[in-house]
């Protein structure tokens, strides 16, 4: 009986040994991954850049203007990014300037905006953003061709 333990033992050494998933040799650290989704990074990117003074509003695609007029709304509109790898991450917006406020000073606080709040939320560093002006208008402008003419009950923003 002891000769057949031994060979039923060498026998599971050997198998181990040729296929190192078995559950014994597993290796002691397990693999963690964080899997951050490109809508999330747009979305994060989206809310960051409204928050600044002198964007009116996000330029957004057919459906989004279709969301809106049923009701919805588009948390990731005139925004789209692409996850290079686990570390870095690409932005373009696509935004609606406030006339009379200075581009370039609007661009270089959504650059620290956005990436600030893209590193803290998800660990991701933007490695390259573009910031498309498609629009400037006034804030009367804005509510005018969106239904708000002059009947908004607190300031506008």
């Amino acid at each position: 009986m002891t000769q057949s333990t031994m060979n039923a033992s060498n026998a599971f050494a050997e198998e181990k040994a040729a296929h190192p998933a078995v559950a014994d040799d597993v290796a002691a650290e397990p693999v963690y991954k964080l899997v951050i989704d490109e809508s999330v990074v747009e979305k994060i990117a989206s809310k960051s850049t409204q928050k600044i003074d002198g964007i009116i509003d996000m330029k957004g695609s057919l459906l989004s203007t279709i969301q809106e007029g049923l009701g919805g709304s588009d948390k990731t509109k005139g925004v789209s990014a692409d996850v290079v790898d686990e570390r870095n991450a690409k932005v373009d917006l696509d935004v609606i300037l406030e006339y009379g406020k200075s581009a370039p000073q609007i661009f270089d606080k959504i650059k620290d905006v956005v990436a600030s709040d893209l590193k803290d939320m998800t660990g991701l560093t933007v490695v390259e953003m573009t910031v498309n002006v498609v629009d400037v208008m006034t804030q009367d402008e804005f509510d005018q061709k969106n239904g708000n003419g002059g009947q908004q009950d607190g300031p506008s923003n």
